[in-house]
C-alpha cells in the first residue's frame, strides 16, 4: 500500500503523449482517490473504488480471481473415545465406551490468487464468460 505521494507515468499508445496518475497527493483526503494530469493540463479525479470496478470489469476470469481476496476458514475436530466402568443400572464390571467429537476453535486466513489454484479449476465464471 502506497502511504506516499507517488505519481506513474503512462504513454498514449496512439500518440505516445504522456500522462499521469498520482495517489496521496493532498494528505488523507486524496488517499481514496486518483488524479490524472494530461499533456494539455486538465486534470481529473476519480474514486479509487471506480478505478477498480473498470478494471475488474474488463479483466478475463483469471485477473479477476487475483483481484478477490476471500477468507478460507478451517474447522478442526478432536475424535477420541471415553471408556468408564458403570457402577449402578448396567451389570457391575461392564465396560462402556462412548466415541466423542469436538470442535476445536476455527480459524481464518486471507487467500489471495496463488493460493486458490484448485479453485480456479472448479468455480464459475465471474463475470458473464
Amino acid at each position: 500500500m502506497l502511504l506516499d505521494h507517488e505519481a506513474f507515468r503512462f504513454a498514449d499508445k496512439g500518440t505516445g503523449l504522456e500522462f499521469t496518475a498520482e495517489v496521496n497527493w493532498a494528505g488523507p483526503d486524496a488517499c481514496r482517490k486518483v488524479r490524472f494530469t494530461f499533456p494539455s493540463g486538465d486534470k481529473v479525479v476519480i474514486d479509487r473504488n471506480e478505478l477498480n470496478a473498470m478494471l475488474f470489469a474488463m479483466g478475463n476470469r483469471e485477473d479477476q480471481m487475483k483481484m478477490i481476496p476471500s477468507v478460507e476458514s478451517r474447522s478442526r475436530w478432536y475424535e477420541t473415545v471415553v471408556s468408564v466402568k458403570a457402577k449402578k443400572r448396567i451389570e457391575a464390571g461392564e465396560e462402556v465406551t462412548f466415541p466423542i467429537k469436538l470442535t476445536l476453535p476455527t480459524f481464518s486466513e486471507e487467500v489471495y490468487a496463488e493460493a486458490r489454484k484448485d479453485i480456479l479449476r472448479t468455480s464459475s465464471p465471474i463475470i458473464g464468460q
